[in-house]
């Protein structure tokens, strides 16, 4: 019951439910996102704000937690908070894309790798499975290395066909 007690839960529920409405409203009227910015899609960019973000912050939260161990609780809510919002938006960019392309290949697997790396990095931060708390750890950063791995993989594929 204690756990209801904490903010970064109701923070993370608010934001796991704008996902859930964005995506779904990305299904429902997808041309609410189909408009260019620059030679991209608004959904690209999305993406490209989301992935970025996750690619630059995971690896300098790494450093700034071992360099500055006093400071790590706001590290981790900076970490946690901002890559669930990538989620979000990677979530809407990757909904726009799978009702209009049969076949995802990369970006399905690149989705799979930041669904698996929010869903095990939540599970650690509350605490969740204590049972198989090495476990988890270690698939999240295992998931990290793939998602790098996937997005270098997806990004080169889109930079080929140009």
């Amino acid at each position: 019951m204690e756990r209801l007690k904490d903010p970064d839960l109701w923070g993370t529920f608010v934001i796991i439910v704008l996902t859930i409405f964005l995506s779904a409203l990305t299904i429902v009227d997808g041309s609410s996102f189909s408009f260019f910015v620059g030679p991209l899609l608004f959904t690209h960019w999305l993406s490209l704000t989301g992935g970025f973000w996750i690619a630059i912050v995971t690896p300098a939260f790494y450093i700034l937690k071992n360099r500055r161990p006093e400071r790590v609780k706001s590290w981790i809510r900076i970490h946690m908070f901002g890559n669930l919002v990538a989620f979000m938006l990677i979530s809407v960019h990757f909904t726009y894309w799978i009702i209009r392309v049969s076949f995802m290949g990369t970006g399905l697997a690149l989705f799979i790798a930041v669904f698996t790396l929010v869903m095990t990095g939540l599970l650690q931060r509350f605490n969740i499975l204590q049972s198989s708390r090495r476990q988890i750890r270690f698939l999240h950063i295992s998931m990290t290395t793939a998602f790098y791995l996937i997005l270098a993989t997806h990004i080169l594929g889109h930079v080929m066909r140009l």
